[in-house]
């Protein structure tokens, strides 16, 4: 892994750090849209500034999915300079990646009509997250055999990552609160949270199976070191959310102070941005190799 990361030339430095706002922009307008729906007692403050969120994640996103082909065309050329050409550019728009870029900033679009807050633009916004998590099984690992099931299992991973990422900032905003609605609100994620998380991790283990066979063998390769961070990272984070569910929850319905869970909703959101950091990172470098 180290070796890896000495190793980085300009290009998948790029690559690294465009993907990376990519993945977080996406996840957190399709989680946005998400927690609108789900969770009902958000007032009306807490409810136009997230439906705000999911506008600007929206386009923010859009840009980043646009930046993935001129640097996939820079990838392809062997340099920084095929960003801009024409060939190169052209071979990048028609590959999976194109596919899926086009995908994105469909859903994207359809994400951001969600900032009229009408009944038919919030449909048309989910129809926008599931483009989204669609978009990620036309690309990459997804689109290896058996792909109908690997597919499947990445629409399921991405939108339980979706919900979790797009759930901070308005548990975050409706803790300030300490009121009755702020404790219904961070109860009724808690609710979701077991059967997204569950989702998350048995979709992501399924996957890791698929794609790797066996595990431990995975851990001699550059690819599976990077996943043993991400999968650490992952560890603090579900240590975080019991620690959320079992103690300062309950801590909120009783004294009504906030102030630790905002504190541990923060740390939360850093981890989620560092697992999806290390993400792109092994993603845009090295590729699993089959073991057993």
């Amino acid at each position: 892994m180290g070796g890896v990361l000495v190793a980085l030339e300009l290009v998948q430095i790029a690559s690294i750090l465009v993907k990376a706002g990519m993945y977080i922009s996406v996840l957190l307008a399709a989680g946005s849209v998400i927690n609108i729906w789900l969770l009902t007692e958000l007032d009306a403050a807490a409810s136009r500034r997230l439906r705000r969120l999911a506008v600007w994640s929206a386009l923010l996103g859009v840009v980043f999915s646009a930046l993935t082909i001129p640097l996939r065309a820079a990838f392809f050329y062997g340099g920084i300079g095929g960003a801009l050409d024409p060939m190169m550019l052209q071979i990048a728009l028609s590959s999976p990646l194109g596919l899926s870029a086009a995908t994105h900033i469909l859903g994207l679009l359809a994400i951001a009509t969600v900032a009229f807050n009408r009944s038919g633009a919030r449909i048309f916004a989910m129809l926008g997250v599931a483009l989204v998590a669609i978009s990620f099984t036309l690309r990459g690992h997804a689109t290896n055999d058996p792909r109908l099931a690997l597919s499947t299992l990445f629409v399921i991973h991405i939108l339980a990552a979706s919900f979790w990422i797009g759930g901070f900032f308005p548990l975050y905003d409706m803790v300030g609160r300490g009121n009755a609605a702020a404790v219904r609100t961070v109860e009724r994620f808690g609710q979701a949270a077991l059967v997204m998380v569950g989702l998350l991790v048995g979709a992501g283990s399924v996957i890791l199976v698929i794609l790797a066979g066996n595990p431990i063998a995975v851990l001699t390769q550059p690819w599976g070191q990077f996943l043993a961070l991400k999968l650490a990272v992952v560890a603090l984070l579900l240590g975080l959310a019991g620690l959320n569910k079992l103690r300062l929850t309950p801590a909120l319905a009783k004294t009504g102070e906030g102030a630790p869970l905002r504190t541990s909703i923060q740390w939360e959101a850093a981890a989620f941005i560092l697992i999806l950091l290390v993400t792109a990172t092994f993603t845009s470098t090295v590729a699993p190799e089959h073991a057993g």
